[in-house]
């Protein structure tokens, strides 16, 4: 689904990605983490085409989206498969009405005016913002913006949703309904992409984390495996979530517990 070989990438002369290779599967729940500067937010524009094609810089080696090789594809061609929620709402949004912002994209796909209503009735509904439909995205909270910047890509039907650090301004409800709301995309068939801070919801419902240190990923595997490496992340700067600090607590006092159980918690 999406690829990269040997692939490379700096805004000047120091490389903000290096050597680069990875693969997602359709399907998938990845979280990506690394401390600020380690090249999350460039690789997230990377995976839907922005780089190379918008923005300049050194690029070398390969990304591949669907088959579709970014250097020699158009960004409105990678942007039928792949869809990416800035973390500021701010600066997605620019439609004064809810209903335009979401159905903004699929008038671009040239879509029919029915296909278009029904499109963007049913992101509405799967984000949970149907009372919003006719609210104007400058009264909104932030939750709420995020939330319509979640349903603006979910109306264009894509393959791939990549959200970078959509929590970030928000509270634990609101944290908590966007996880809940990417948690039932997942169980839909769309592979989501997740680059977050906030470890504890990456420990819950992503299936696989991808760890950034200096523009190479360093560790990839199942989030109980990869967060269990505690000396690796804590020299870099990743918060431990908190229910495997707590496991790491009881099991050093001898107390033996189960992950799921405290997750749940």
């Amino acid at each position: 689904m999406i690829k990269t070989r040997n692939h490379a990438f700096a805004y000047k002369e120091e490389p903000v990605l290096r050597n680069v290779n990875i693969e997602m599967k359709k399907g998938e729940f990845i979280g990506i983490i690394g401390a600020t500067g380690s090249g999350k937010s460039t690789f997230a524009l990377c995976l839907n085409g922005i780089i190379p094609n918008s923005v300049q810089g050194k690029f070398s080696g390969e990304v591949e989206i669907f088959g579709k090789n970014t250097k020699s594809s158009e960004t409105f061609e990678l942007a039928e498969h792949v869809g990416l929620v800035f973390q500021d709402p701010d600066s997605q949004i620019f439609s004064i009405g809810v209903e335009d912002e979401i159905s903004f994209g699929p008038e671009n796909l040239g879509l029919e005016k029915d296909e278009i209503h029904k499109r963007v009735d049913s992101a509405l509904d799967t984000v949970k913002i149907k009372d919003l439909k006719d609210r104007e995205t400058f009264t909104l909270s932030q939750g709420q913006k995020q939330k319509v910047c979640i349903a603006s890509v979910l109306a264009m039907d894509l393959d791939v949703i990549i959200l970078d650090e959509p929590t970030s301004q928000l509270d634990f409800k609101s944290t908590r309904e966007i996880y809940e709301i990417l948690e039932d995309l997942h169980k839909n068939g769309k592979t989501v992409i997740v680059i977050e801070h906030k470890t504890d919801w990456l420990l819950k419902h992503a299936d696989r984390i991808l760890v950034l240190d200096g523009g190479k990923f360093i560790l990839d595997g199942r989030p109980s495996e990869v967060f269990k490496k505690f000396k690796t992340l804590e020299r870099i700067g990743i918060e431990i979530p908190k229910a495997l600090r707590f496991e790491r607590f009881l099991r050093n006092n001898g107390i033996k517990t189960n992950l799921k159980e405290l997750l749940e918690v």
